[in-house]
């Protein structure tokens, strides 16, 4: 199913085998850009980032992925743990005829992008990490007490009631995470879904499912890995710290590592125009020599 708005963008739902995926797709161009999202938000996260790369002639796919904010739960039996998760991505690309795509990804979609692109060498042409998880830190020590208290029964529902208000939507955010908060209409959408039981149910599997064992090991499979790798890390993220970006950096072979001032764990909301710029960037200097 597809449908227009007054975005300039296209929505899609794609078919996959845990259940159906919202994909917004924005600009035309011979690239493409497929944006991961961290649980608990949507693709929305990306839309200065991917309103600028569409100025700049880049093909923009912006999937909600079932980690919370989703709005059509998965399917009961769907495997929703991080290796299926990060499947999702290549079957994305296939749905879109995608044979080569860039692959950027932030907080949990790091780690999700890290993973796919270990599984799927053949389809990530380029990888671009934003403040993200990563090794031991999945998830952060900061946020596992937010993890833990997720799967006791009833909080995700406390949850759903809470952030009906707009008040308590307004600390959603906190600047722990971003120093540019996203507007109320974006927040509303990221904690509407947990008011449905099926999703409830499927970020619930989603954080039982999280296991370091899956991020060591993509490292280990990507320091193979011989094409472009951005990362692009907070200044002031407190939430994975940029000795993990330095240590990224340091593990996957000619991968570039930027920090980004004034910027928080959720650079792209931070730093949209700057992002997009930078994988423009990347792009260009990746390109064969005529």
């Amino acid at each position: 199913m597809t449908s227009a708005d007054h975005h300039n963008e296209i929505r899609h739902w794609v078919d996959t085998t845990a259940g159906p995926i919202e994909v917004r797709e924005m600009g035309t161009g011979p690239s493409a850009l497929l944006f991961v999202h961290g649980v608990l938000v949507d693709s929305h996260l990306w839309d200065g980032v991917a309103a600028r790369a569409a100025e700049l002639g880049y093909r923009c796919l912006l999937p909600t992925l079932p980690l919370g904010a989703h709005t059509r739960p998965m399917k009961p039996d769907a495997d929703l743990r991080p290796p299926a998760l990060a499947d999702l991505v290549a079957d994305i690309a296939a749905a879109f005829e995608v044979q080569r795509i860039t692959l950027v990804g932030n907080d949990t979609g790091g780690a999700l992008s890290q993973i796919a692109a270990a599984r799927h060498p053949e389809l990530v042409r380029a990888l671009v990490l934003t403040s993200c998880d990563a090794y031991d830190h999945f998830p952060p020590p900061c946020l596992r007490w937010l993890f833990s208290l997720a799967r006791v029964p009833g909080t995700l529902q406390l949850s759903a009631f809470l952030t009906r208000s707009r008040r308590v939507r307004g600390l959603a955010v906190p600047r722990l995470l971003a120093h540019h908060a996203p507007t109320d209409e974006v927040v509303r959408g990221w904690t509407r879904p947990l008011r449905d039981k099926a999703v409830r149910r499927d970020i619930r599997a989603v954080f039982a499912g999280i296991d370091t064992a899956y991020t060591v090991d993509a490292v280990a499979r990507l320091r193979d890995r011989r094409d472009p790798t951005l990362l692009a890390w907070g200044a002031d993220d407190r939430v994975f710290g940029l000795e993990l970006g330095r240590r990224l950096a340091a593990d996957i072979p000619g991968s570039r590592l930027e920090v980004i001032d004034d910027c928080a764990a959720f650079v792209p909301l931070d730093a949209p125009t700057l992002i997009a710029d930078l994988i423009h960037e990347l792009h260009i200097e990746a390109r064969p020599p005529t």
